[in-house]
């Protein structure tokens, strides 16, 4: 409200923003405007970003990334999340909207991205069309549901995975890719990985994999 009221003040003060103004009435219409957008940086319509904290929010991909690309194979090993990368930098998700709702009263709390969504992390980067994060009431992460078009590459190039709906839970730590009308995909050097539903278990070493399933083998 105090910001709407500086807004209307400045208008009257001012004028309307066609007319030619001192330098500084433009630099304090541009403080107001900018002082907007850092009151709600994610506005409909427009592309907006949001840059987690991760002593606040854990980011469970960072963990389970590694895996999910090493994961041709039962039997492949599970780097370390430092291993032959860095883990140093920001984690980013960018989205062309952002609904948030942390409130009791407005149901399960949640953070919903739609539209051109990409998480950018140092060694990895995924896409989707949308992506719902679910949180507990002490606003801990419980889950992660991206959806149509999910893409996981490795920056060193070296893995992709693919899929029309990815989920994850952080009770079971279980990463599932499902399909919808296409199975979903692991691709490695050696590899790929198709199966109507697979089921990555980061922590135990474990991959599965339900329904119709085949694995393609690369030539050296």
């Amino acid at each position: 409200m105090r910001l709407l009221a500086e807004r209307k003040s400045f208008d009257h003060r001012y004028g309307n923003p066609g007319q030619t103004h001192h330098p500084h009435d433009l630099f304090e219409r541009n403080r107001l405007e900018r002082r907007r957008f850092e009151w709600n940086p994610v506005q409909s319509g427009s592309r907006g970003s949001l840059e987690f904290n991760p002593m606040k929010y854990p980011l469970i991909l960072i963990l389970l990334i590694g895996f999910c690309f090493s994961a041709g194979a039962e039997d492949a090993p599970v780097p370390s999340p430092t291993q032959g990368s860095t883990t140093n930098g920001p984690t980013t998700i960018t989205s062309d909207s952002l609904d948030l709702n942390l409130g009791k009263k407005l149901g399960r709390k949640q953070g919903i991205f739609r539209g051109n969504v990409t998480v950018d992390e140092p060694r990895f980067t995924m896409s989707s069309r949308e992506m719902t994060v679910f949180f507990a009431e002490n606003d801990a992460v419980q889950s992660l549901e991206a959806r149509e078009d999910v893409v996981i590459k490795r920056k060193d190039g070296s893995s992709e995975t693919s899929s029309e709906k990815a989920l994850y839970d952080m009770m079971d730590k279980k990463l599932t890719l499902l399909k919808v009308t296409r199975q979903p995909k692991i691709i490695s050097k050696d590899k790929t990985v198709f199966a109507d539903k697979i089921i990555l278990y980061p922590e135990e070493d474990k991959m599965l994999t339900e329904g119709a399933s085949r694995v393609m083998l690369q030539k050296p």
